[in-house]
């Protein structure tokens, strides 16, 4: 490796790292039979404004100015936020789950720290390993997990992995095209850990480098940074990419002050283009290959402010979309009754790694790393 390439390399170090492979039988170049795609909503999603528990005077006690009141009922007293009606064709086909009450016991109300919790699924300060790490094997000379337009791994960090964080494969293969393209290996141990990840990064711009230029989906997608991720992960499926994680990210969800207008415009957002997503799986013939899940930090505090909008709070609900998945609304969902509430939050009903071992176990058919405690929940 001479200094130019190191000196390209050592740049390039925080975008590979750590999130063990998928699944054990899964050849080098073979797409996954079971795909997971994680959107991330950034910010703190407001889950009452979400799932609307449209028949609890509670829920418009509490939020007299900013209550949806025009929701699309869907059964047990919820109802879905009206600007996601482009996934009312999937609810009605029962490929849309919803999980209910979704959180973790004191919970932090910090977005550093409880992200991280979300991304280790541990409480503990100072884990440095992606929850995914302990779910997925690890498989040579394959591309575990891509994350989209963000350079923080998140649940795929770790050691010993190939997963990599970009903006997008063409900024990804511009920053590769300097590195010496042999495998190189060494016996002192810093050095092989380097010159490993120099050789994962190659294997992930040559796998990008034959999707980048493959077909496209004939579907269009939202022209919005959101919609463009989801037309890339798309691409990146359909082109036979042997990864089975990808991770997107749509921000914006701190709704502080002059929540419904914004609120709303995420959820269009969110809803198209996850539709334009639905549709272009269905047209290849991967839909069910393909399961969608959605998290967040925390969810929001029960009571508007005096801003219009809503401040940290706890649990939220969350919902998966996908050929898959087994339509309804899972779990019980928590009491808006002050006196049930905790500091003015909602109480969880639902362990967030109950989610993750739903996926572990009916997605990948792997062990459930928190057995014990959580038990999969049936929406996939």
């Amino acid at each position: 490796m001479n200094r130019r390439d190191f000196l390209q390399y050592s740049s390039l170090i925080p975008l590979a790292s750590v999130v063990p492979s998928a699944f054990a039988g899964t050849q080098q170049g073979q797409r996954p039979d079971n795909i997971v795609v994680m959107v991330e909503l950034k910010g703190g999603n407001d889950g009452l404004n979400t799932l609307i528990p449209f028949r609890d005077a509670h829920y418009f006690r509490a939020r007299p100015s900013i209550a949806v009141k025009n929701g699309i009922p869907l059964k047990n007293n919820m109802a879905m936020n009206p600007y996601l009606k482009a996934l009312m064709p999937l609810w009605q086909e029962g490929k849309m789950a919803w999980i209910q009450g979704v959180g973790y016991a004191n919970p932090s109300r910090s977005h550093f720290h409880s992200i991280d919790v979300w991304e280790t699924a541990s409480t503990r300060l100072g884990e440095d390993k992606g929850w995914l790490s302990r779910v997925l094997p690890a498989r040579p000379r394959s591309v575990n997990g891509i994350v989209l337009g963000d350079n923080n791994l998140g649940p795929m960090s770790g050691a010993n992995s190939s997963s990599v964080a970009m903006e997008d494969p063409a900024t990804f293969l511009r920053q590769t095209k300097y590195l010496n393209k042999r495998n190189f290996s060494a016996s002192n141990d810093p050095l092989r850990h380097m010159l490993n990840v120099q050789n994962q990064i190659n294997m992930a711009a040559n796998q990008l480098g034959k999707i980048h230029y493959g077909k496209r989906s004939p579907v269009r997608f939202p022209t919005s940074r959101f919609g463009r991720k989801l037309a890339l992960v798309t691409q990146m499926i359909i082109n036979g990419m042997d990864t089975p994680v990808y991770k997107v990210s749509l921000e914006g969800f701190d709704t502080h002050a002059s929540q419904t207008d914004q609120h709303n415009n995420l959820m269009n957002h969110l809803g198209g283009g996850l539709k334009a997503f639905s549709d272009a799986m269905k047209r290849a013939g991967l839909w069910n290959n393909v399961t969608v899940i959605t998290y967040s930090e925390f969810g929001r505090r029960v009571a508007e402010n005096n801003s219009g909008g809503t401040d940290h709070g706890s649990a939220a609900a969350h919902f998966a979309i996908g050929g898959r998945v087994r339509g309804g609304i899972h779990g019980r969902p928590p009491s808006l009754a002050p006196q049930h509430l905790k500091d003015g939050d909602l109480v969880h009903t639902v362990d967030f790694r109950a989610v993750y071992a739903t996926l572990a176990q009916r997605c990948w058919r792997r062990p459930n790393p928190w057995n014990k405690q959580h038990q999969p929940i049936p929406f996939v």
